[in-house]
């Protein structure tokens, strides 16, 4: 994850991974949303996507003035109209809802704002 500022406006990339063998069934949809579970941001991949062995990036700008630490990630799984949870592979500890609080990770760039989840 990565995040930016350009003219004002801020928001995040976020690179999705699909460490399996076969494409996603369906069209993955990504929502950014506030502690509170407002949704800031959300939008799907095009389906099938990621592709296994690849990244797939996202952009998701964000309200003027938002801060990305503390904000959640979603996903679900749109498959023939139906909607499904996605719950994260990670080792990060997911919310109650499954969604995935993103904040600095250690490392090199963990002083300043362009941590990842």
């Amino acid at each position: 994850m990565w995040t930016y500022e350009e003219r004002g406006e801020t928001g995040l990339i976020i690179g999705f991974m699909n460490d399996g063998i076969a494409g996603v069934p369906g069209a993955l949809r990504m929502s950014v949303a506030n502690e509170e579970g407002q949704e800031l941001a959300a939008g799907f991949l095009d389906a099938g996507y990621p592709l296994p062995g690849r990244v797939r990036q996202a952009l998701f700008p964000l309200p003027k003035g938002t801060a990305w630490r503390g904000l959640r990630l979603r996903a679900e799984l749109e498959v023939k109209g139906q909607r499904h949870k996605v719950r994260w592979a990670c080792r990060q500890k997911l919310n109650e809802d499954g969604s995935l609080t993103l904040r600095p990770t250690q490392g090199l760039n963990a002083s300043d704002e362009t941590g990842g989840a």
